[in-house]
């Protein structure tokens, strides 16, 4: 098959299965809903991804990309690293209701897809440390943070946020983000920014 012809058709499997598992969650997505929606055979589908883990991987993946290249995109377009450390918030918070919606939580409970699951946040933990890192040294380099701010700082904000998501996502009955729960969480985040921001801003 043709290179990217081949390419294509994963692009179609891929944003198909995204809308099945959207739909159903990981746990009650079969191979065959995903084969229905994309329109293909079964057999032609195991072609691409052998698994419905393996798939599953994959979409959160490109999940993370898209996040990666939008919020990339949306900073692009603010004038103060202030606001770029706000807007990077909200939206990590709504990429965090996505995943939890696609069923991240039943995928990763089981023990031996753990590890593939934590390789796969690590990368993209480092992605968004990098960001946050970014607009740091462009507070600094501007006047709007102090230049003495420790490296690491980026690190700690990203930990931060995670152990709030951790600690919300436990408390979810269901695999689906509960609106109390998401707007408890929104209000800690941005408690958390708030006073972040506060501590690299005092003179």
């Amino acid at each position: 098959m043709n290179e990217s012809l081949s390419k294509e058709r994963e692009e179609q499997i891929i944003l198909a299965a995204r809308k099945v598992f959207a739909h159903y969650g990981f746990s009650k997505t079969t191979m065959e809903d995903i084969s229905t929606e994309v329109e293909m055979g079964k057999a032609s589908l195991y072609y691409y991804f052998p698994t419905k883990e393996n798939l599953f991987q994959t979409v959160i993946l490109h999940e993370q990309n898209e996040f990666i290249k939008k919020a990339v995109s949306l900073l692009a377009k603010q004038d103060s690293a202030e606001k770029k450390l706000r807007m990077y918030v909200e939206e990590r918070l709504k990429f965090i209701q996505d995943l939890v919606n696609l069923g991240t939580l039943a995928f990763n409970a089981v023990r031996d897809r753990h590890a593939i699951f934590l390789k796969m946040y690590e990368s993209f933990n480092e992605k968004e440390i990098g960001i946050v890192n970014k607009i740091i040294e462009e507070g600094k380099r501007r006047g709007e943070f102090i230049s003495s701010i420790p490296k690491g700082y980026a690190n700690l904000l990203m930990h931060l946020l995670h152990g709030l998501r951790l600690r919300s996502i436990k408390s979810l009955t269901s695999g689906e983000v509960d609106t109390k729960i998401y707007r408890e969480l929104r209000r800690e985040m941005m408690m958390t920014i708030d006073v972040f921001i506060k501590i690299i801003q005092s003179k």
